[in-house]
């Protein structure tokens, strides 16, 4: 029975909150939402002006999912260092 409980008790895999595991999906979040924006900004036929406005927007949104993601490697480092 203790060979149960600690079977389903132990961890498997990586903390999900931690750095390893929000640092990838933040990026592929921004990278996915720089390429769908991307795809779908032919269909709202905007002006040349309104496209490179909304190029620079969706670059700025990917760039900082990224940048999230890095905080939160450095964030669980130094509190790592401080333990």
């Amino acid at each position: 029975m203790s060979f149960v409980r600690r079977l389903f008790l132990s961890r498997v895999g990586p903390e999900l909150t931690g750095g390893s595991v929000i640092q990838p999906v933040m990026t592929t979040v921004g990278v996915f939402t720089f390429i769908a924006g991307l795809l779908y900004l032919p269909a709202l036929t905007p002006t040349r002006v309104e496209m490179i406005a909304l190029l620079l927007l969706l670059a700025a949104v990917a760039l900082l999912c990224h940048a999230v993601g890095q905080l939160t490697v450095i964030v669980e480092r130094l509190q790592r260092r401080d333990n």
